[in-house]
């Protein structure tokens, strides 16, 4: 880290110093009300799909569950004990399980869904250098077509949490402030991530924290995007609706000419204007 400090101008080392040292408010302590229940497998059963068709949704080809073994196997070599999983979510191209044990924090683990289609590795790999900078999910172990890692206990994703009632505009505030920096810290690594100006549920509130998830599509770029995609997004109608109900209110029109300058000169200069204009902080208040 020090070492990568030393190629950096010391304003961007200041932003990236906030992203760790932003303390989330005492009233931020939102969860789930009950449980880790698959959603989507609550919402198949809602539907009433056919047995046969949510059997299709919840289960891998061939490789996939050779590589679901694969990582049981590696899971209950290291820690010695069993390794229970259930389904969690389906994506296109993975599948992801929740992993209990007696005495370990739930794991999840993502192994790929489609003998065809195999990014899980890709994944693991950014997820192993991210977390070199605190961010992502803790990676715990990885191997062919499966990795595992830290799951989020009861985390909402953005929209839950922007319409959770004991959701407060302070809570809003530290969270913009948050997937800012992650972002920014992404833009100043040269990574964009994709996706972000649709990420309702690549951002995970857990507890007092803020992750990312989802880095299957990550590559290397000249242009910093992640903070400009995310103005997108915050600028959308839905989510300027969700911010306002909370009382805090975005001035789209500025926020637009902000990112337009920070996408011209990306830097910790640029960035902290855009930041204070989204998080409605004074530029002239002390850090």
């Amino acid at each position: 880290m020090d070492v990568f400090r030393a190629f950096l101008p010391q304003d961007v080392c200041d932003s990236i110093d906030l992203l760790y040292g932003d303390v989330a408010p005492d009233s931020m302590n939102i969860s789930k009300a009950a449980g880790n229940a698959s959603n989507h497998l609550s919402r198949w059963t809602s539907w009433k799909l056919d047995p046969a068709k949510v059997h299709e949704l919840t289960h891998t080809e061939t490789k996939g569950q050779e590589a679901l073994e694969r990582a049981i196997k590696a899971f209950q070599d290291k820690h010695k004990e069993p390794l229970k999983t259930t389904f969690y979510a389906c994506g296109k191209r993975g599948i992801l399980y929740e992993g209990t044990s007696a005495s370990q924090s739930p794991v999840l683990i993502k192994v790929q869904k489609l003998n065809q289609h195999n990014s899980i590795n890709r994944e693991s790999y950014w997820l192993r250098r991210l977390n070199r900078f605190r961010l992502g999910p803790t990676l715990v172990a990885a191997g062919p077509g499966f990795f595992i890692c830290q799951f989020f206990t009861n985390g909402l994703n953005a929209v839950e949490f922007l319409s959770h009632p004991d959701t407060t505009q302070v809570d809003v505030t530290w969270f913009l402030r948050r997937i800012l920096h992650q972002c920014f810290v992404l833009d100043v690594l040269g990574i964009n991530k994709a996706e972000m100006t649709h990420p309702m549920r690549h951002i995970i509130v857990h507890g007092s924290s803020c992750s990312f998830v989802d880095f299957e599509k990550c590559v290397y770029g000249a242009q910093p995007r992640n903070v400009t995609q995310l103005c997108q997004f915050l600028s959308s109608p839905r989510v300027v609706a969700a911010l306002s109900a909370k009382g805090h209110h975005l001035n789209v029109s500025q926020v637009r000419e902000m990112a337009k300058k920070y996408k011209q000169t990306p830097g910790g200069q640029a960035f902290q204007a855009l930041l204070d204009c989204i998080s409605h902080r004074n530029p002239h208040q002390a850090s």
